[in-house]
C-alpha cells in the first residue's frame, strides 16, 4: 500500500518506498477501514499494515484518530469510523485488551457496560439487539 510519489530507489530486483508521513498513515487506516465496509481489528490493520508502520507507531495514529472523533473504539476493540457504531454488530471475543483512550471508551460505552454488568455482557446485548432477540431498553 505505498503512498504516491513514495519510491526512494528502484532497480530490477528491489523498490525502496519512504515511510508515510503521520498525515498519510491517518489517511490510510481510514480509507482501509472504509474499503472493508466495517470496523478492524489490531490484528487485521497489524498485518494490513505491516511493512508500512511499526506497531507503536500505529497505535499513536490510532490514538489521535480516536481523540479527534474519526475513528470509534468499538466495545468489542475493533477500529471503525465514525458512525459505524450505530449499525455494527460486535464480535465476542475471547480476551478483551484495554481501550486505546479508555476516557472517550467509557464516554461511549461506560452507560451501556453498566447497566449490563459487564463487557462481555454488554456485547451480547448488542449482538442481541442487532440481531433482532431483544428490544431497546428503555431510557
Amino acid at each position: 500500500m505505498p503512498v504516491d510519489n513514495s519510491v526512494v530507489y528502484e532497480d530490477e530486483d528491489i523498490v525502496v518506498y519512504r515511510a508515510p508521513s503521520d498525515e498519510e498513515l491517518e489517511k490510510l487506516v481510514k480509507e482501509l477501514i472504509a474499503k472493508r465496509g466495517r470496523p478492524l481489528s489490531w490484528k487485521e490493520l497489524r498485518k494490513e499494515l505491516s511493512g508500512i508502520v511499526g506497531e507503536d507507531r500505529l497505535r499513536k495514529i490510532l490514538v489521535r484518530l480516536i481523540e479527534r472523533d474519526e475513528i470509534v473504539e468499538m466495545i468489542d476493540g475493533t477500529f471503525g469510523l465514525r458512525g459505524m457504531e450505530e449499525w455494527y454488530t460486535p464480535v465476542k471475543t475471547k480476551k478483551r485488551v484495554r481501550p486505546l483512550v479508555p476516557s472517550k471508551f467509557r464516554k461511549r460505552w461506560g452507560p451501556l457496560i453498566e447497566s449490563a454488568g459487564s463487557i462481555a455482557a454488554a456485547i451480547q446485548y448488542l449482538i442481541d439487539m442487532r440481531l433482532g432477540k431483544r428490544r431497546p431498553k428503555p431510557r
